[in-house]
């Protein structure tokens, strides 16, 4: 079991290795991002047609969203699913306590923080019932 246990582990770094160059390129680009990992991966039920998900927040970002999908698209290799918000949609929804977006996060791992939201998005989880 102890084998299994650890074939599951790598795996799972790999996949995070993918969502990982994603925020890379895209910080690249973009300049100060925030980037986490969510979903299956980040809680550890993913399986072998599991994608990455990836939430990137921005100061700036396309407000079209077919715009905005294509440009983080280009920078997600094959197996990461990004989605993205701006710094102030991501504060609005968090102010809102949007259920959709904190329980996405609730299990999450954090890649990239140069806006420093993780500390925010924890005090708002911790806070809730």
């Amino acid at each position: 079991m102890h084998k299994a246990l650890e074939e599951r582990r790598a795996e799972r770094e790999k996949l995070l290795a993918r969502a990982r160059k994603f925020a890379e390129e895209a910080a690249k680009a973009l300049g100060a991002i925030t980037v986490w990992a969510y979903g299956s991966v980040a809680r550890g039920d993913f399986n072998i047609w599991s994608d990455v998900d990836a939430l990137l927040v921005a100061e700036r970002l396309p407000e079209h969203p077919l715009d905005r999908a294509s440009l983080l698209f280009r920078w997600a290799p094959a197996g990461v699913e990004p989605r993205g918000l701006t710094r102030a949609e991501f504060e609005k929804a968090l102010g809102k306590r949007d259920a959709q977006l904190l329980y996405a996060l609730k299990d999450r791992v954090l890649l990239r923080d140069d806006l420093g939201l993780e500390p925010l998005l924890s005090r708002v989880l911790q806070e809730l019932p």
